[in-house]
């Protein structure tokens, strides 16, 4: 009765992914045309995002063409882009975003572009990087512009450049664009099993965090940040239904919080999700991906004791939940079940606990 209920569940919370939004998405800057003084002898990171290509599969979009091209024209105004991370990869989970902000922060970034590919054309913003995961400081002057067109993007850039007068020190710029992805958030090992000591230990389940909207003024982002919560808000409460159905053991929903109030509270297991394509979310638990891989298999449970198999392609944007043990450090990731929606994909993990803990017998 359980894992029908659950089944029913599953399908009745299946929904579609939107294109991911981005960090100045929610909080309020003044648009200017005023570029920083140091933009040309400071290393920048470049944080682009392209829409969503939809289909069978939900699929992170075409992005190599337009950073060759961006990157062709910093080297030209003297931008030296030294990283350049896809935006989806920043919105993949808590602790993915403060694994690349701490390598952004040791290879001392200090400009921060973000070159967004929209529907109705280009825009590009640059300001200096605030170490924060909002990457831009709330309420600073932020040069802007946009157009229908990449080019005549990159060329208005150009003359903005010239026409400030910058002081240009930066000489050695890679010539080609360093992509970063896939950083592994896995701080000690991956184990590929649940352990049986979860039987006895209550499991943290994280919830999805809120947007804070604290000294944000501006009546449109505090719009925004609002919808956004209300998203949030359902989605906690699917979660914990889908717990409440499903999970066979003791657990409580949880804040995000620290490793040390973790502790503190004995919490020794924590439920966390990461999100992204499959290839970046693979290499992000430090599961094995080959170069020459196209797709991976998703090992699905058929109750009681039965599998299934799903092909993902590299690129579909999924999701993948797994357990971390807060004193090892370890991450208890089973069977890689990774799917194409949070639901499906919190199906798919407790399905597989179930199987391998032997559930009931």
């Amino acid at each position: 009765m359980r894992f029908f209920f659950f089944l029913l569940l599953t399908i009745s919370l299946l929904s579609s992914i939107a294109q991911p939004f981005l960090p100045y998405h929610f909080f309020s800057f003044e648009k200017t045309l005023i570029l920083s003084k140091q933009l040309n002898n400071q290393r920048s990171a470049v944080i682009f995002s392209v829409p969503i290509e939809t289909g069978e599969f939900d699929r992170r979009g075409e992005y190599e063409k337009m950073i060759h091209q961006a990157h062709e024209a910093f080297i030209t105004m003297g931008i030296d882009a030294v990283v350049y991370l896809n935006n989806l990869n920043l919105v993949s989970g808590s602790r993915s975003l403060n694994s690349y902000l701490d390598i952004l922060q040791k290879r001392e970034i200090r400009n921060v572009i973000f070159l967004t590919k929209k529907e109705t054309g280009y825009e590009i913003l640059i300001a200096p990087f605030s170490d924060s995961n909002k990457f831009i400081k709330e309420g600073s002057d932020v040069f802007y512009l946009e157009n229908q067109d990449l080019n005549a993007l990159l060329l208005k850039l150009g003359k903005e450049v010239r026409r400030a007068e910058l002081e240009k020190t930066n000489f050695l710029i890679p010539e080609n664009p360093y992509l970063l992805e896939g950083i592994s958030i896995v701080e000690n090992r991956l184990l590929k099993n649940y352990p049986g000591i979860l039987r006895r230990s209550k499991l943290a389940v994280e919830r999805y965090t809120y947007l804070d909207s604290t000294n944000v003024e501006d009546v449109g982002v505090l719009e925004r940040i609002r919808k956004r919560n209300e998203e949030l808000k359902k989605q906690n409460q699917k979660l914990e239904a889908i717990m409440n159905a499903l999970y066979p053991y003791e657990w409580e929903m949880i804040n995000a919080m620290s490793d040390d109030d973790l502790k503190r509270n004995r919490y020794q297991f924590v439920l966390r999700c990461v999100s992204g394509s499959a290839k970046s979310v693979r290499q992000m638990l430090d599961y094995e991906v080959l170069p020459t891989e196209t797709d991976f298999i998703s090992v699905l449970p058929v109750m009681p004791d039965q599998k299934r198999v799903k092909i993902l392609p590299k690129e579909a944007i999924v999701h993948k939940f797994f357990i971390r043990q807060n004193i090892s450090k370890n991450v208890h990731a089973g069977e890689w079940d990774a799917d194409v929606s949070w639901q499906e994909a919190l199906h798919n993990m407790i399905g597989n606990l179930f199987q391998e803990l032997n559930v009931g017998n």
